[in-house]
């Protein structure tokens, strides 16, 4: 299993990501006692505008490289998923939200692209010419990202607010359960609103996410390849 990733023009490695996929990688040989895991780092250059690619790899970097490898090699470029169809009901979100186009902002909202991974995302009342995800604006305490492989939950971690603001683990085995339409490698990030319920924030396909601590080496390797050939099958 060959993995590309990416580095600075140095070679220092950039993202949390990309050292513990190499240090799984390392606990994988470690443990099987033999090779069948490799990991390859590559030099971005340009500036991030142009890449030296070899084919036959799982690429693992910022999204413009992965999506560039994706691009170069198998004509793919991801979209977005943010919070999907499923998902969508109000008893996930705790928001009124909805997929539209800029002229369905009306409103002060979140708005963020339905078109391009880390595209436009702002708190508006006008946005360019695009499809967006619209959200009424909500006051989240507290957010975790939680990792799922396989339709289960492997790994929970807080990013961001109170971290002794523990989300409720049946909620999100709901919207697990929910998602039917689910990437076999996914990040499910979830708030807590003031009223101490969990909310959806939004699903991140399982490439390019901070990790935020979630370093199960046993696993690690396998979410992003399955991912990864998921993603070139379809």
């Amino acid at each position: 299993m060959n993995f590309l990733i990416q580095t600075s023009k140095d070679g220092h490695i950039e993202h949390d990501f990309s050292f513990h996929l190499i240090k799984s990688c390392e606990y994988q040989n470690w443990a099987n006692n033999d090779k069948k895991m490799h990991w390859n780092a590559e030099i971005d250059i340009n500036e991030g505008n142009d890449y030296y690619f070899k084919n036959g790899y799982i690429p693992v970097g910022s999204v413009e490289f992965v999506h560039n490898y994706l691009c170069c090699f198998y004509d793919v470029t991801p979209k977005p998923i943010n919070i999907p169809t499923e998902l969508l009901d109000i008893k996930y979100t705790g928001r009124i939200i909805f997929n539209g186009t800029a002229e369905d902002i009306v409103n002060k909202s979140f708005v963020k692209s339905n078109d391009k991974v880390k595209g436009y995302t702002e708190m508006c009342d006008v946005a360019p010419d695009g499809n967006y995800q619209i959200s009424s604006l909500i006051n989240i305490m507290s957010e975790w990202r939680v990792f799922v492989y396989r339709g289960k939950a492997v790994g929970l971690q807080n990013y961001s607010g109170e971290f002794c603001l523990f989300p409720n683990i049946d909620r999100i085995n709901m919207m697990i359960k929910a998602y039917t339409s689910q990437p076999i490698a996914y990040t499910l990030d979830v708030g807590i609103i003031s009223d101490l319920s969990t909310i959806l924030i939004e699903v991140h396909n399982f490439y390019s996410c901070g990790l935020y601590g979630f370093c199960d080496y046993r696993i690690l390797p396998f979410m992003y390849s399955q991912w990864f050939k998921e993603c070139v099958k379809k």
